[in-house]
């Protein structure tokens, strides 16, 4: 029997275009989902509250016979066989409690530069995927790295891994409330001889599939697009 999927999505409802893209790209996925589930209850303040609804989406998802539970963010890429290639990495290594993959690529649509981060404890929640029904002690609601307190907190068997290509890439813009910090601080980072500069948008075809490429680097072009005032 073939394992059963779920994935959950913490949404706010105030970044509709990416979240139309992201809802494009899991249709795409070579291997499909069982269960989507967004997380997008109103906010009620303006702090991050991503954990909140990892949280709340995770314990939904409690006890209703998934085999594993993917954790993905609406503002990301992710290639069409990104859930095909982390299951067979899964299975591969006998289905940890958790797996994700030991590096993220992180590219800003305003500056169009890139940098890669290289993490030999944890994954980016935007790749980590998870068993449900595991006795999970969280951190705060409002506290933005929940992929860095359940790496560090959480008693299992886990599994980090390096792709064979590039999967996923976390894109950095601005646009709504982000949870971390390098959308608009820390921008030293792609522009200070740490990151690399894409002004040809050349790395960025590379790695994204042909919908992707198109959709990312014209993000700031499309109508209705956030002014840039976050910046």
């Amino acid at each position: 029997m073939k394992p059963r999927i779920a994935i959950i999505i913490p949404d706010r409802g105030d970044r509709p275009k990416l979240l139309a893209n992201c809802m494009r790209q899991i249709s795409a996925q070579t291997v499909q989902p069982n269960y989507v589930l967004f997380v997008n209850t109103p906010a009620i303040s303006d702090k991050p509250d991503i954990t909140w609804r990892y949280r709340t989406g995770y314990n939904e998802l409690r006890g209703l016979g998934f085999d594993v539970i993917f954790f993905m963010e609406n503002d990301d890429w992710y290639a069409p066989d990104y859930i095909e290639t982390m299951m067979a990495e899964w299975e591969k290594q006998g289905r940890p409690d958790m797996m994700g993959t030991i590096y993220t690529i992180y590219y800003h649509l305003r500056l169009f530069a890139y940098f890669t981060m290289h993490h030999h404890t944890r994954s980016s929640a935007m790749s980590t995927m998870i068993k449900p029904d595991l006795e999970i002690t969280w951190c705060a609601d409002n506290n933005p790295f929940t992929d860095l307190w359940l790496w560090q907190h959480l008693q299992v068997k886990k599994h980090l891994f390096k792709p064979g290509k590039h999967i996923c890439m976390g894109m950095k813009h601005g646009d709504g409330l982000c949870g971390g910090n390098s959308h608009t601080d820390q921008l030293h980072r792609y522009t200070d001889g740490k990151g690399t500069p894409d002004p040809d948008k050349s790395f960025l075809k590379s790695v994204l599939d042909p919908e992707g490429f198109e959709f990312f680097s014209n993000y700031f072009n499309q109508a209705n697009a956030s002014s840039g005032e976050n910046i």
